[in-house]
Protein backbone atom coordinates (compact mmCIF):
# COMPACT_ATOMS: atom_id res chain seq x y z
CA UNK A 1 0.00 0.00 0.00
CA UNK A 2 1.12 3.46 -0.42
CA UNK A 3 2.23 5.33 2.58
CA UNK A 4 -0.14 7.22 3.49
CA UNK A 5 -0.42 11.31 2.90
CA UNK A 6 0.87 13.72 5.31
CA UNK A 7 -1.61 16.91 5.52
CA UNK A 8 -0.33 20.40 6.02
CA UNK A 9 -0.33 21.98 9.31
CA UNK A 10 -2.05 25.33 8.41
CA UNK A 11 -1.18 27.76 11.99
CA UNK A 12 -3.65 28.51 14.00
CA UNK A 13 -5.26 31.99 14.80
CA UNK A 14 -4.92 32.22 18.27
CA UNK A 15 -7.11 34.99 19.04
CA UNK A 16 -9.25 37.35 16.73
CA UNK A 17 -9.93 40.75 17.49
CA UNK A 18 -12.69 43.01 15.87
CA UNK A 19 -12.48 46.50 15.54
CA UNK A 20 -15.71 47.73 17.06
CA UNK A 21 -15.22 51.89 16.15
CA UNK A 22 -14.61 50.64 12.66
CA UNK A 23 -18.02 48.14 12.82
CA UNK A 24 -19.78 51.33 13.92
CA UNK A 25 -18.46 53.69 11.12
CA UNK A 26 -19.65 50.85 8.99
CA UNK A 27 -22.75 50.17 9.98
CA UNK A 28 -23.81 53.62 11.08
CA UNK A 29 -22.25 55.10 6.97
CA UNK A 30 -24.57 54.08 5.25
CA UNK A 31 -26.32 57.53 3.96
CA UNK A 32 -23.11 59.60 4.34
CA UNK A 33 -21.90 56.83 1.46
CA UNK A 34 -24.61 57.78 -0.22
CA UNK A 35 -24.29 61.13 0.02
CA UNK A 36 -20.71 60.95 -1.60
CA UNK A 37 -21.43 58.93 -4.50
CA UNK A 38 -23.80 61.38 -5.18
CA UNK A 39 -21.48 64.42 -4.91
CA UNK A 40 -18.78 62.74 -7.05
CA UNK A 41 -21.54 62.48 -9.93
CA UNK A 42 -22.73 66.10 -9.91
CA UNK A 43 -18.57 66.89 -9.91
CA UNK A 44 -18.50 64.66 -12.67
CA UNK A 45 -21.08 65.60 -14.50
CA UNK A 46 -20.69 69.48 -14.07
CA UNK A 47 -17.19 69.20 -15.35
CA UNK A 48 -18.38 67.26 -18.40
CA UNK A 49 -20.87 70.25 -19.19
CA UNK A 50 -17.74 72.80 -18.39
CA UNK A 51 -15.90 70.80 -21.41
CA UNK A 52 -18.51 71.07 -23.34
CA UNK A 53 -19.80 74.30 -23.34
CA UNK A 54 -15.75 75.22 -24.06
CA UNK A 55 -15.71 73.20 -27.38
CA UNK A 56 -19.49 75.19 -28.54
CA UNK A 57 -17.38 78.51 -27.42
CA UNK A 58 -14.65 77.28 -29.69
CA UNK A 59 -16.97 76.61 -32.69
CA UNK A 60 -18.73 80.05 -32.38
CA UNK A 61 -15.62 81.95 -32.11
CA UNK A 62 -13.61 79.89 -34.69
CA UNK A 63 -15.11 82.21 -37.36
CA UNK A 64 -14.35 85.73 -35.37
CA UNK A 65 -10.50 84.34 -35.23
CA UNK A 66 -8.67 86.26 -37.95
CA UNK A 67 -7.36 85.09 -40.86
CA UNK A 68 -4.02 84.97 -39.95
CA UNK A 69 -4.75 82.32 -36.97
CA UNK A 70 -6.49 80.58 -39.24
CA UNK A 71 -3.96 80.06 -41.74
CA UNK A 72 -1.66 79.17 -39.34
CA UNK A 73 -3.53 76.25 -37.66
CA UNK A 74 -4.42 74.88 -41.11
CA UNK A 75 -1.22 75.26 -42.61
CA UNK A 76 -0.06 73.43 -39.39
CA UNK A 77 -2.44 70.56 -39.98
CA UNK A 78 -1.74 70.18 -43.63
CA UNK A 79 2.28 70.16 -42.86
CA UNK A 80 1.43 67.22 -40.13
CA UNK A 81 -0.75 65.55 -42.32
CA UNK A 82 1.79 65.45 -45.32
CA UNK A 83 4.89 64.57 -43.17
CA UNK A 84 2.75 61.68 -42.18
CA UNK A 85 1.99 60.89 -45.91
CA UNK A 86 5.32 60.96 -46.69
CA UNK A 87 6.70 58.88 -44.09
CA UNK A 88 4.00 55.89 -45.19
CA UNK A 89 4.80 56.67 -48.54
CA UNK A 90 8.86 56.03 -47.61
CA UNK A 91 8.00 52.76 -45.65
CA UNK A 92 5.78 51.19 -48.47
CA UNK A 93 8.71 52.16 -50.67
CA UNK A 94 11.46 50.10 -48.76
CA UNK A 95 9.36 47.26 -47.94
CA UNK A 96 8.59 46.98 -51.99
CA UNK A 97 12.68 47.52 -52.15
CA UNK A 98 13.16 44.39 -49.99
CA UNK A 99 10.51 42.23 -51.58
CA UNK A 100 12.13 42.56 -55.38
CA UNK A 101 15.81 42.04 -54.02
CA UNK A 102 14.61 38.61 -51.76
CA UNK A 103 13.22 38.20 -55.66
CA UNK A 104 16.53 39.22 -57.53
CA UNK A 105 18.30 36.81 -55.90
CA UNK A 106 16.33 33.31 -55.91
CA UNK A 107 16.48 34.12 -59.42
CA UNK A 108 19.98 34.42 -59.81
CA UNK A 109 20.89 31.47 -57.34
CA UNK A 110 17.72 29.37 -59.37
CA UNK A 111 19.96 30.84 -62.45
CA UNK A 112 23.55 29.69 -61.07
CA UNK A 113 22.65 26.56 -60.36
CA UNK A 114 21.20 25.73 -63.82
CA UNK A 115 24.14 27.39 -65.36
CA UNK A 116 26.78 25.03 -63.62
CA UNK A 117 24.00 21.83 -64.25
CA UNK A 118 24.81 22.69 -67.77
CA UNK A 119 28.18 23.01 -67.54
CA UNK A 120 28.97 19.70 -65.74
CA UNK A 121 26.46 18.16 -68.33
CA UNK A 122 28.19 19.65 -71.42
CA UNK A 123 31.65 18.58 -69.98
CA UNK A 124 30.72 15.22 -69.59
CA UNK A 125 29.51 14.19 -73.21
CA UNK A 126 27.82 16.51 -75.91
CA UNK A 127 23.97 16.19 -77.09
CA UNK A 128 23.85 13.78 -79.99
CA UNK A 129 20.09 13.68 -80.55
CA UNK A 130 17.24 11.24 -79.99
CA UNK A 131 18.82 7.79 -80.13
CA UNK A 132 16.98 5.59 -83.62
CA UNK A 133 14.74 2.78 -82.62
CA UNK A 134 16.13 -0.41 -83.40
CA UNK A 135 14.52 -2.28 -86.50
CA UNK A 136 12.00 -4.57 -86.07
CA UNK A 137 12.06 -8.19 -87.68
CA UNK A 138 8.76 -8.43 -88.93
CA UNK A 139 9.18 -12.08 -90.00
CA UNK A 140 10.21 -14.27 -87.33
CA UNK A 141 10.39 -17.88 -86.84
CA UNK A 142 9.62 -19.33 -83.81
CA UNK A 143 10.75 -23.53 -83.40
CA UNK A 144 9.24 -25.60 -80.53
CA UNK A 145 10.35 -28.89 -80.35
CA UNK A 146 6.80 -30.21 -82.07
CA UNK A 147 5.64 -27.53 -83.92
CA UNK A 148 7.25 -24.83 -86.25
CA UNK A 149 5.47 -21.71 -87.64
CA UNK A 150 6.03 -18.86 -89.18
CA UNK A 151 4.96 -15.15 -87.53
CA UNK A 152 4.28 -12.32 -89.45
CA UNK A 153 3.68 -8.85 -88.22
CA UNK A 154 1.93 -6.09 -90.23
CA UNK A 155 1.34 -2.26 -89.23
CA UNK A 156 -2.69 -1.82 -88.59
CA UNK A 157 -4.61 0.45 -90.78
CA UNK A 158 -6.65 2.34 -88.46
CA UNK A 159 -8.80 3.83 -90.97
CA UNK A 160 -12.35 1.98 -91.59
CA UNK A 161 -11.38 0.18 -94.74
CA UNK A 162 -8.41 -1.38 -93.06
CA UNK A 163 -10.65 -2.36 -89.84
CA UNK A 164 -13.13 -4.05 -92.43
CA UNK A 165 -10.48 -6.13 -94.08
CA UNK A 166 -9.01 -7.31 -90.67
CA UNK A 167 -12.80 -8.57 -89.63
CA UNK A 168 -12.96 -10.28 -93.32
CA UNK A 169 -10.00 -11.75 -92.69
CA UNK A 170 -10.68 -12.92 -89.31
CA UNK A 171 -13.79 -14.66 -90.52
CA UNK A 172 -12.64 -16.09 -93.50
CA UNK A 173 -9.91 -17.62 -90.63
CA UNK A 174 -12.84 -19.39 -88.96
CA UNK A 175 -14.88 -20.70 -91.79
CA UNK A 176 -11.50 -22.88 -92.39
CA UNK A 177 -11.47 -23.94 -88.72
CA UNK A 178 -14.87 -25.02 -88.83
CA UNK A 179 -14.50 -26.85 -92.18
CA UNK A 180 -13.09 -29.99 -90.54
CA UNK A 181 -15.83 -30.67 -88.16
CA UNK A 182 -18.52 -30.20 -90.88
CA UNK A 183 -15.99 -33.33 -92.67
CA UNK A 184 -16.22 -34.95 -89.45
CA UNK A 185 -19.96 -35.02 -88.91
CA UNK A 186 -20.50 -35.89 -93.06
CA UNK A 187 -18.21 -38.87 -92.81
CA UNK A 188 -20.75 -40.48 -89.38
CA UNK A 189 -23.60 -40.90 -91.26
CA UNK A 190 -24.98 -43.50 -88.31
CA UNK A 191 -25.00 -41.17 -85.74
CA UNK A 192 -27.85 -41.32 -83.32
CA UNK A 193 -30.04 -37.94 -84.19
CA UNK A 194 -29.93 -35.31 -81.85
CA UNK A 195 -32.90 -34.73 -79.57
CA UNK A 196 -34.11 -31.09 -79.83
CA UNK A 197 -34.82 -29.21 -76.48
CA UNK A 198 -38.15 -28.88 -75.68
CA UNK A 199 -39.24 -24.92 -74.65
CA UNK A 200 -40.94 -23.90 -71.84
CA UNK A 201 -44.07 -22.92 -74.31
CA UNK A 202 -44.71 -25.91 -75.61
CA UNK A 203 -44.57 -28.00 -72.24
CA UNK A 204 -47.04 -26.01 -70.16
CA UNK A 205 -48.48 -22.57 -70.40
CA UNK A 206 -47.43 -19.59 -68.40
CA UNK A 207 -49.76 -19.16 -65.38
CA UNK A 208 -50.89 -15.54 -65.20
CA UNK A 209 -49.62 -14.20 -61.96
CA UNK A 210 -52.24 -13.22 -59.49
CA UNK A 211 -52.10 -9.15 -59.01
CA UNK A 212 -52.28 -7.98 -55.44
CA UNK A 213 -54.64 -5.64 -54.47
CA UNK A 214 -55.75 -4.14 -51.47
CA UNK A 215 -59.64 -4.95 -50.38
CA UNK A 216 -61.85 -1.05 -50.17
CA UNK A 217 -63.35 -0.54 -47.24
CA UNK A 218 -66.88 -1.85 -48.31
CA UNK A 219 -65.17 -5.59 -49.09
CA UNK A 220 -63.55 -5.61 -45.99
CA UNK A 221 -66.92 -4.96 -44.15
CA UNK A 222 -68.76 -7.61 -46.31
CA UNK A 223 -65.76 -10.13 -45.84
CA UNK A 224 -66.40 -9.88 -41.83
CA UNK A 225 -69.45 -10.03 -41.81
CA UNK A 226 -69.63 -13.36 -43.80
CA UNK A 227 -66.54 -14.65 -40.98
CA UNK A 228 -68.83 -13.59 -38.38
CA UNK A 229 -71.98 -15.08 -39.89
CA UNK A 230 -69.66 -18.66 -40.64
CA UNK A 231 -68.72 -18.62 -37.40
CA UNK A 232 -71.78 -18.12 -35.71
CA UNK A 233 -73.25 -21.11 -37.76
CA UNK A 234 -70.11 -23.31 -36.71
CA UNK A 235 -71.07 -22.44 -33.05
CA UNK A 236 -74.59 -23.33 -33.06
CA UNK A 237 -73.66 -26.86 -34.62
CA UNK A 238 -71.06 -27.03 -31.87
CA UNK A 239 -74.36 -26.84 -29.41
CA UNK A 240 -76.28 -28.93 -30.93
CA UNK A 241 -73.98 -31.99 -30.95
Amino acid sequence: MPPAKRRKVAPKVEEVNFDTAARHDFLTGFRKRKQQRVRHAQEVAEKRAREDARIEKKKVCEPLRPASMRVKSANLVHVQMREQRTAEFQQAVAEHRKQLESIAGGNESDAKESGSGNESDGGDEEWEGFEEPPAVDYEAEYIDEDKYTTVTVEEMDASREGLLKSRKQEDEDEDEGTQPDAQKVEQKPDAPPTRAKSTKSSTKPKKKKARFRYESKEDRKINELKLRMSKKKKAAARREQ
